[in-house]
């Protein structure tokens, strides 16, 4: 009995041990869980403090969580979890328009937000189980591979998902200095550069493995990103006087209209009214003035070109001033007498006589807002829709042209498609425009995330950005993602600004398409390199024992 005494003693001490190192190990997890939901939260815009350099703590900590999980299973788990906290505590505004609009009881307005919430997220649980399964790689290989990673996850998932909301470059485009490089190498792809440089700096200050050559590195890509914007911001002012520019005043009106108020019949004549007298007054401010006039996505909550009431007074007072008005309203063109009228969102430009000149149609509709997928189409859901039903799906995305003004059109969440932006600017677009109707989510953080993601399109394609809506924010924004107006939310009124258009195309814009497939090819040369190398060593460790 006494030769089992010092066993015993040296078991318990051994069960402290453990206890203490998994109580540590729990300890450093919930910590990590901790600072990934506040970074998500304190990255995006919210009503308290918004520092967007935050949100680089979010990968961050999805690589810790999943270098540490137990095995593959809980680091998707564990990652997709932390995600998806984060992911409802910046975008629960979500459950509001499917709630006050769509009519459904808070349970299953909130169900439908976390439902949204957790696709979005996803990418998280997947970021987590690639940390896991890059583990054993090198440092450099890691930041590489994971950023890579995380730069395909944004891009295919924006595609896939057709929501691509909480990316890392629009949560620090509010501070424009951080996001200067998207002229070069798009918002996707400097997402993954911020990524690559924080996971180094942290490889190379970590307790137990320090390696000042990683935090070198990383410190000098951060640095790198830095130098070249604030390089972009001082040596371009906001006139750009390069060839082909031309400057152009420009009126935004905002209505202010409430969103379950704006489609009731008897209120038309005051919508109408509203607009007209708001234009009017900031028109006979300064007569000599011939402005581009933006009035927000769906201002007009009536069929424009059927209207024999109201289009009229809205032709005759353009004409009057000899300004170009874009409006924003649903409508409807029938194919043959036998089928059911398609119904568009559009955007109609008039020119200095009234007349229409082009109009545009919204090509990407927002699921729930505009159309109902078939598996859900429902009648409990219809009253989520515009105040006219389904819409269709336009079928051009050519800019709207008037003498020297090539608009390339987008109506609301178009503006957060780098694609969109895109194609716009290839048929010919020297200034973007976003008509949008923000009135859905009410005094919440979501106008000003919707704002930020819009802003990094002028950026990507080297172009001015007049972004008119309903209840704010409209803004101008310069060709470096600069907002050089930005309006106050909820109030009636019309605000005067000017911009610029620009012929020039920017880097990203020229080599967009190649950049995926690059990543992809660089990813899957890594990793072979990577299994190559611990196949042999594996073989080489097997031979020697």
């Amino acid at each position: 009995m006494k030769c089992l005494f010092p066993f015993k003693i040296e078991q318990i001490k051994h069960d402290v041990l453990e206890k203490r190192a998994y109580a540590t190990i729990d300890a450093h997890r919930i910590l990590w869980y901790t600072i990934i939901v506040l970074s998500m939260w304190l990255g995006f815009p919210n009503d308290v403090l918004h520092l967007p350099f935050m949100v680089l703590l979010w990968p961050l900590g999805l690589t810790f969580l999943g270098q540490s999980a137990a095995n593959r299973l809980s680091a998707l788990r564990e990652g997709w979890l932390c995600s998806l906290s984060g992911g409802i505590c910046t975008l629960y505004w979500l459950s509001l328009p499917i709630h006050n609009v769509g009519g459904l009881p808070w349970l299953p307005s909130m169900a439908c937000a976390l439902v949204i919430s957790a696709c979005i997220t996803a990418s998280g649980g997947i970021f987590s189980l690639g940390a896991y399964v890059l583990r054993r790689q090198s440092a450099w290989m890691q930041a590489v591979l994971l950023g890579l990673l995380w730069y395909l996850l944004e891009e295919v998932g924006a595609h896939i998902l057709g929501f691509p909301w909480l990316t890392i470059s629009g949560a620090l485009a509010a501070w424009p200095l951080l996001v200067q490089a998207v002229d070069v190498l798009g918002a996707y792809a400097l997402s993954a550069l911020w990524i690559m440089s924080i996971i180094l700096c942290a490889f190379g200050v970590r307790c137990g493995q320090r390696n000042p050559t990683c935090l070198a590195v990383g410190f000098l890509l951060a640095l790198s990103i830095l130098a070249y914007g604030w390089w972009q911001l001082v040596a371009q002012d906001t006139h750009m006087d390069s060839e082909g520019t031309q400057e152009i005043d420009v009126l935004f009106v905002e209505g202010n209209v409430e969103q379950n108020q704006k489609w009731v019949p008897t209120f038309q004549r005051q919508t109408v009214d509203l607009y007209l007298s708001l234009t009017e007054q900031a028109l006979s401010a300064y007569p000599l003035k011939k402005p581009l006039i933006l009035w927000p996505e769906t201002a007009m909550p009536f069929f424009f070109e059927e209207n024999h009431l109201h289009t009229p007074r809205i032709r005759a007072m353009v004409a009057r001033h000899g300004t170009l008005l874009l409006l924003g309203t649903p409508a409807k063109t029938t194919q043959n007498t036998h089928e059911e009228p398609h119904i568009y969102n559009r955007a109609v430009l008039l020119g200095r006589n009234g007349a229409t000149v082009a109009h545009y149609d919204k090509v990407h509709l927002v699921p729930f807002g505009e159309y109902l997928p078939e598996f859900l189409n429902w009648k409990i859901l219809k009253a989520l829709m515009q105040g006219v039903g389904i819409y269709s799906e336009g079928s051009s995305g050519a800019p709207l042209r008037y003498d020297n003004l090539a608009l390339g059109v987008l109506i609301c969440y178009e503006g957060i498609f780098p694609w969109l932006a895109q194609e716009r600017v290839s048929e010919g677009a020297n200034i973007l425009v976003d008509i949008s109707n923000d009135g859905w989510f009410e005094d919440t953080p979501a106008a000003r995330q919707h704002l930020y993601l819009t802003t990094l399109r002028a950026l990507e394609q080297n172009r001015w950005i007049l972004r008119g809506t309903n209840t704010g924010i409209s803004a101008i924004v310069d060709t470096r993602g600069r907002l050089l107006l930005r309006s106050k939310q909820f109030k009636a009124q019309a605000l005067w600004g000017r911009a610029a258009t620009v012929n020039k195309h920017s880097l990203y814009h020229s080599c967009a398409s190649w950049l995926p497939l690059c990543a992809a090819f660089l990813m899957a040369v890594l990793l072979l390199k990577a299994w190559y190398a611990t196949r042999r060593l594996s073989s080489t460790s097997t031979s020697t024992s």
